[in-house]
């Protein structure tokens, strides 16, 4: 009987493992292990939470096919809502692909210029699957948290967000904190003189 669910037990798990959705379609040595497993795990809460699919194609060249082409071989089997960040290393290329209803719920060119292209190192020797690692991982965690955002639900393994209360009053008292030393210092300039 211990033998029967050993058996059981095993074949389970090894059909959650061949059965379950993979959100990096692909991955060619261009990502850390860790953040394709962090993907997998946020991907799966999203679409659990809002029902939108969230993938990851990260390719070292194109091969024999145009961006359009490889996108379109990507896409092509994808269920409505999905988005799709591209990248590939050779070429230099990264777009962000959502369908028509993922599309309205945030925006593309913000998640683009504001979270991926800052982190983008400036030399070609720069690009190591650490540095890409960092700015996909970046736009993917941000176009999760504006999905989120979108149906109203909350992410657990999302990165923490940043509060803009707390930047705003610390950067408003550090100007003050200047300004006061500021008017010190013309004071006692001042009474010197």
């Amino acid at each position: 009987m211990l033998k029967f669910l050993k058996i059981g037990i095993l074949s389970l798990f090894f059909c959650t493992l061949t059965f379950a959705k993979s959100y990096v379609l692909e991955n060619q040595n261009q990502l850390v292990e860790k953040t394709v497993g962090f993907i997998e795990i946020l991907s799966n809460e999203v679409y659990e939470k809002t029902g939108v699919s969230l993938y990851v194609v990260a390719l070292e060249n194109l091969g024999n096919k145009s961006i359009q082409e490889q996108e379109q071989l990507f896409t092509q089997n994808l269920k409505s809502p999905y988005v799709l960040l591209f990248f590939t290393h050779f070429e230099k290329k990264i777009n962000i692909i959502a369908s028509p209803e993922a599309e309205k719920m945030f925006d593309k060119k913000e998640v683009y210029w504001d979270y991926i292209i800052p982190l983008i190192p400036n030399k070609d020797d720069g690009l190591t699957p650490q540095s890409i690692s960092a700015f996909l991982l970046n736009g993917f965690v941000d176009i999760a948290d504006r999905i989120a955002t979108y149906h109203n639900v909350e992410l657990e393994h999302s990165f923490p967000k940043q509060n803009k209360g707390v930047q705003i009053a610390v950067r408003t008292l550090l100007y003050v904190m200047l300004f006061v030393i500021l008017l010190l210092f013309v004071f006692v300039y001042l009474r010197r003189k």
